[in-house]
Order: C-alpha cells, then structure tokens, then sequence
C-alpha cells in the first residue's frame, strides 16, 4: 500500500480539525512533518493544533523552530507565513498567562507592518486585558481606522471600544461586574434548584465522610490543600447522584454595556477603597472566579504567606459566614497555580454566597498587605499587571 504524501496527510489535519478531532490532525501533521521537515506551513498548522489541545509550551517550540527555518528563505509564500507563526506564538504566551511575551509577538509583527489587522486587533484586547486601558483603545482605534479587515470585524469592534469608553466616561464602579455575574447566577442556579428540590434533592450538600476517630469531616481531595472542602450543586440523598447546575462558566453582560461581555477588560477599582491596585474583570463569573494576586517582592513565599489567607477565607465561605444557614455557601476552591514569581490564581466556586464575600477577601488581603506588601490583585479573567 501507498504511504500518504505529505500532502494528503495534510489534508487528513484539516478534515480532523473541521470535525474538531486535534488529536488526529497532530498525528497527521507530525506524519507529514517527518517526511517532509522543511514544510513552515504543516509547522504552522502543528502549532494551532496544539493550541487546541491545550499544549501551548509544544507549540511554541514549533512556531521558533519554523521561524529559524525562515531566516534568510527566498520564498514569498514561506516569509508571508512569518506573522502566522508570530501569531500562533504569541496565543501560546497568552493561554499560559505570560502577557509580556504574548505582547512582544504582537509588537514584532507591528514594526513591520503597522495595520496588520490581527496583530493590531490581538495587541488591543490583550492591552486592556491586562490593566493598560488607554493603549488598548489606542491598538484598536488604529485597528478600526485602518479597516482593512472584515466589516463585521471592524464594526463589532468599534462597538466594544466604545462600550469600554462609555464606562470608563460614566465612572461605573467595577464591582458592577461582580455584581452582574453574581446575580444572574444566583437566578440560573435558584430555578433549577427549585425544580430538583421538590423531587427530593439537596442543594448544596457539603461531601463528608467519617474519619478514623468516627467524626463526620469535610472529603478533601487527594493532594488538595487542606482547607479544600467540597459541595456538590445537587445531590440526591437516596441514590448519592450528583447533579451539577451549568457546565460552562456563566459569562454575563452588564446591562448598558452588552459589548464589555465578548471579551476581557480589566477595570481598576478605586484608589480609596484599597491599599493596593485591585482590578475587576468584565468576565468574572461566580461559578468559577479566578483571584489573582502579585506580590511586590518576587521572591515572597506564595504558600506561606498567602495561602493561609485565602484557606481561611475560603473555610468561611464554605461554612456559611457570606450566605445564609441553609444555603449561600462556597463550592470548590482550586489548589494555587504559580504565575511566575510572586504571583499567584485560584479559582473558587463562590456557589450562592453573598457579594460580601468580596469585600471580606478585600479586607483580609489589606491586612496581609501591612506585612507582605502586594502590587495588584485581579478578580475575574484576565493577565495580572506588572509591578
């Protein structure tokens, strides 16, 4: 039997991603490549494929190596591939929180063409992403003005920037947003609620389980910390199912400014209220809240310092302390993710809790901040600031 050529295997990649199967086009692909290693345009398509299988490190090392294949080629069709490989690594800094570098692509592919319309596009949202709000605009006003993309593009674009523009102008205070997610949440996970409780079912059961000594304790996940505590969204009581309400963290629009919804805008809070720079999302749902926190010192003892902290605001949340007896309590908390030196994220389910969860954490972290200075904290999606 004929072996495929490179380019049937090709072909093979595209069919697989359209049918949304990335680990059958990066076999395909990696095929290919062996056969025919010079080929920058399988690199390029190996390295979205990784995006999308989430192994943005794997595609980073195949956009570098298909740049260093391009140094000094002749080839038109080859150098056009240049910005696309750019392009593709910088989305692999962004999906691993590394904005600086994510920028540097997007600026690289700028000072040789000052309208490329993705990387100009790209550059603005990831400015205002990550708390630099005036030259985000400025990207995508130059993005708008130069409309050298789709209309639809250019138009939907134009409608965001002055959405940001608008609420920036009306001096809406950001925990607005917080306040959005936290209540069209609060009515999702009531309604259906309602529904599984009249069949018998319990809404936010905490997991427990009988220690050595006979105690009803918490169930914590093997190698979780150990403030991790659990609660189902639901649970039936003869059967022990589970029940989970949504699958999908639940993104909401703050009414007014609809637009704020389709992508990430960090807003700062303000400067009274805080010790430090506290920055809101304009996605930051309920259900799944990212708290970002950097430190002044890089060299800060994250877990020793930190992690305590949110342990305990955590616990509070779990047993009740922003809700009611009976209901409004934290879910879930992740374990600590390091972002580089001396930052941090966790992502809690805030389930039915009160918007004073917030203020609580607010409280604690400026307590924390007399002792270990911190630089900015982040709540919601989106790339923590620099020093």
């Amino acid at each position: 039997m004929t072996e495929p050529s490179p380019n049937e295997l090709a072909e093979r990649a595209v069919t697989a991603l359209k049918e949304e199967e990335p680990k059958i086009a990066k076999e395909a692909l990696l095929e290919a490549l062996s056969h025919s290693p010079e080929r920058v345009d399988l690199m390029h398509a190996l390295a979205v494929t990784h995006l999308q299988l989430g192994e943005p490190d794997e595609a980073i090392t195949v956009t570098v190596n298909g740049e260093q294949k391009l140094q000094g080629a002749d080839d038109p069709h080859a150098q056009a591939l240049l910005p696309q490989l750019i392009l593709a690594r910088a989305a692999a800094h962004e999906d691993l929180g590394d904005a600086a570098n994510a920028a540097a692509c997007y600026t690289a592919i700028l000072d040789n063409q000052s309208d490329h319309p993705r990387a100009l596009q790209a550059l603005g949202h990831l400015q205002l992403a990550w708390g630099r709000t005036q030259a985000g605009l400025e990207s995508l006003c130059t993005y708008t003005e130069a409309s050298n993309d789709h209309p639809e593009h250019v138009n939907a674009t134009k409608a965001f920037t002055e959405s940001v523009r608008l609420f920036i102008d009306k001096d809406v205070h950001p925990k607005m947003f917080l306040q959005a997610h936290r209540e069209s949440y609060l009515e999702f996970f009531d309604h259906h609620a309602t529904q599984m409780e009249a069949k018998g079912w319990i809404a936010e059961a905490a997991r427990m389980h009988r220690d050595e000594q006979g105690r009803v304790v918490p169930i914590i996940p093997e190698g979780a910390r150990p403030y991790a505590a659990l609660r189902v969204d639901l649970v039936d009581p003869t059967t022990g199912q589970v029940g989970q309400v949504g699958d999908q963290p639940m993104i909401v629009a703050l009414a007014d400014y609809e637009p704020l919804a389709q992508a990430v805008v960090l807003i700062d809070w303000p400067e009274n209220d805080t010790p430090f720079s506290l920055w809101v999302s304009s996605q930051c749902p309920w259900d799944q809240l990212s708290v970002q926190v950097r430190f002044k010192d890089p060299k800060t003892d994250i877990l020793e310092v930190l992690d305590p902290i949110i342990g305990d605001w955590f616990l509070a949340g779990y047993d009740g302390s922003f809700g009611e007896t009976t209901r409004g309590r934290f879910h879930y908390i992740s374990d600590p993710e390091l972002i580089g030196t001396g930052a941090v994220v966790y992502h809690v389910d805030c389930g039915r809790s009160e918007l004073e969860a917030i203020t609580d954490l607010r409280n604690r972290l400026a307590v924390l901040h007399g002792t270990h200075p911190i630089s900015h904290v982040v709540l919601g999606r989106g790339f923590l600031p620099a020093q």
